[in-house]
């Protein structure tokens, strides 16, 4: 029978426990079949080859709860491949999404937010817009 892969959620959140045991002196195997993870997948963290990724859908929506609404340039320090968190988060119905203003923005194009969250958005890209008029006003006293 073959094994289905539990994807990176489920590992990452056994990271820690993972860890600990093994500081505590538990084997390698006994981990692994503890925490129903892969003997490679402990092995690796524990001999510190590699951490779990943090750029996961749960991460992604905790970010989005805590901070509210927010443009990519905010969004790509914590999740440079948020494009793709994203999508995943879609495929799977997770309530995120993405409001996109044009090109001319740049970096605040793209926002991210979660269902619920469409008022505190509107407010959130009005106040970018009167920025960016005031922005242009003052650029043209400038050249006057």
């Amino acid at each position: 029978m073959m094994k289905m892969r539990k994807g990176k959620e489920f590992y990452s959140g056994h990271y820690d426990d993972a860890v600990k045991m093994h500081e505590s002196g538990a084997a390698v195997k006994d981990i692994a079949q503890k925490l129903g993870l892969s003997y490679s997948c402990v092995y690796h963290w524990v001999r510190g080859i590699r951490r779990p990724d943090v750029g996961n859908p749960a991460g992604f929506i905790e970010f989005l709860r805590s901070n509210g609404p927010s443009p990519a340039l905010e969004i790509k320090a914590k999740f440079p491949k948020h494009n793709e968190v994203f999508l995943i988060c879609s495929r799977r119905g997770l309530g995120v999404k993405r409001a996109c203003l044009g090109r001319k923005f740049l970096e605040y194009s793209t926002w991210y937010y979660l269902e619920g969250q469409e008022k505190l958005l509107e407010s959130r890209v009005d106040r970018v817009m009167e920025k960016v008029e005031n922005l242009k006003k003052n650029l043209k006293e400038m050249l006057v």
